[in-house]
């Protein structure tokens, strides 16, 4: 959230949110199957580059597919405008499929005692143990928080400007 908020037009949080999902289908396959380690091939560098290309191209027409779902829901919400009016550009789906891949194997790789961040070229993971997963956990959590602050107040003050001036019983413009 705190990169929608800081770069809004130029990054998908959808296009982000599904290259986070797809990368942990591999750690949901392995463990249905039972099968460890959980994190492998897709939980690279490498695997998390062809999975930032390939939800590049995905991503754009899902974000606007789903911009376009929530967009309907949100009309029937008349106490409030919810409304998603920035699209989803190739840029914003790029942005949001190369972050959200290499930030989830930044992630994991200080998280996770399985993850070889380096495979093909080292089975080394030097950022193990440099923070605290709690400590990360709660950067995560007050990132969020504070990205979601930011987003909402920003939007709040774009729909305010964006509003046409209301006029007062008088006559007059109002406040």
């Amino acid at each position: 959230m705190a990169l929608k908020a800081a770069i809004p037009r130029h990054f998908s949080i959808v296009v982000f949110g599904l290259t986070q999902i797809a990368l942990d289908l591999e750690v949901l396959w392995y463990l249905i199957r039972w099968d460890p380690p959980l994190h492998r091939f897709w939980h690279t560098y490498l695997g998390a580059t062809i999975i930032a290309v390939v939800m590049t191209g995905l991503g754009k027409p899902a974000s606007q597919r789903i911009t376009m779902l929530w967009n309907r829901i949100a009309a029937k919400c008349s106490d409030a405008d919810l409304s998603v009016t920035v699209r989803t550009t190739w840029l914003s789906s790029f942005t949001g499929a190369v972050l959200g891949a290499y930030s989830h194997i930044l992630i994991d790789s200080l998280s996770h005692p399985d993850i070889e961040p380096l495979q093909p070229w080292s089975p080394s993971n030097r950022l193990r143990g440099v923070i605290d997963p709690h400590v990360v956990e709660m950067l995560c959590v007050l990132l969020g928080i504070i990205g979601i602050a930011w987003f909402l107040m920003r939007e709040r003050k774009q729909r305010k400007m964006n509003q046409p001036a209301r006029l007062t019983p008088s006559g007059g413009p109002g406040k």
